[in-house]
């Protein structure tokens, strides 16, 4: 594995491109080698210990702020770092499934099923967002993180085509059964963070 100076510049540079220039960065992609595991272990696993850290120091020191009230809640240590281990997890196994959720309607949509191929579709639509979650360190600033999950809806419409060879005549509707198994994905992790973060017993208020 690179050392984390490189792999940090390897990931500005990945997520500027997908940015500034989705198509030529997918088409990148498709020529560059790799496994599930190898894109797991050497880039999903890093790139989602953002979101994770960001949104641990964000419920221990910043709050949360309730809806339509002034009052912000903050979790202790221990609360702020399971939910974080827990998300964390749950984040890894939502792109782990939609990479197969991709590649197992591809042959409904023209294209070839391939795991390698469909895990790396997830996993670059999810970077924008995994990006974006150092934002997370203020809770406040979570509708940010949002939109830059739903750019990442573009870029799935960019690369399917690319990635997985969908005919141009079938690529919009394989993108939307995927953001509509994507979505499903968020409600339930979202869920389960909910459940979690109020298992824990009374918050602290704060301010």
């Amino acid at each position: 594995m690179q050392n984390m100076g490189d792999w940090i510049k390897r990931l500005v540079e990945r997520v500027k491109d997908l940015i500034l220039k989705p198509r030529e960065t997918w088409e990148a992609i498709v020529g560059e080698e790799g496994t599930v595991q190898t894109l797991l272990k050497e880039y999903l696993l890093i790139l989602a210990a953002i979101p994770a850290i960001a949104s641990f120091l964000g419920r221990w020191i910043v709050g949360m702020q309730l809806p339509f009230r002034s009052t912000r809640v903050r979790l202790n240590f221990g609360e702020s770092l399971l939910a974080a281990i827990v998300g964390y997890a749950l984040t890894v196994l939502a792109v782990w499934l939609m990479g197969k959720v991709i590649s197992f309607l591809a042959p409904r949509f023209g294209s070839a099923a391939d795991d390698v191929k469909g895990f790396k579709v997830a996993v670059y639509t999810y970077t924008p967002y995994l990006a974006a979650g150092v934002l997370l360190i203020i809770p406040s600033l979570s509708i940010l993180v949002s939109l830059a999950g739903l750019y990442g809806f573009y870029l799935l419409y960019v690369g399917l085509p690319i990635v997985m060879e969908t005919p141009k005549d079938k690529a919009l509707a394989y993108t939307v059964v995927v953001i509509v198994a994507l979505i499903l994905l968020y409600i339930i992790v979202g869920a389960v963070m909910s459940v979690i973060v109020r298992a824990f017993g009374p918050p602290v208020y704060i301010g």
